[in-house]
């Protein structure tokens, strides 16, 4: 027997190499950023920024972000990610940024 997300079944059920499939596509904590807006790792990823960015002054710089980034501490994923942009790319707002780095948010509460 097999345990999935979705229920426990028999092995050789038909059934179960599609639940396996669907258990593998769904947005988890699972150390892949995805594009979905539901993945919590994307999720983290984008809160984590935000927090070693948050003091920076827009309109701001790549460099200008990395700096603020390093000086409060931010872990590898976060200057990892951070050093993905484009040297001496200036960020009108924080939204841009987002853009940026592929983390935006297409819908808002």
């Amino acid at each position: 027997m097999t345990h999935t997300p979705y229920g426990s079944r028999q092995l050789g059920d038909p059934i179960e190499d599609d639940l396996d499939r669907r258990a593998w596509d769904t947005p988890g904590r699972d150390g892949v950023v995805t594009d979905d807006e539901r993945d919590p790792d994307r999720r983290e990823l984008r809160a984590r920024i935000g927090e070693h960015v948050s003091l920076a002054t827009f309109p701001a710089t790549t460099e200008e972000l990395i700096e603020v980034a390093q000086r409060n501490g931010a872990p590898d994923e976060v200057m990892e990610t951070l050093g993905t942009l484009e040297e001496g790319q200036t960020f009108p707002n924080s939204r841009e940024l987002w853009l940026a780095l592929g983390l935006e948010v297409a819908e808002r509460f």
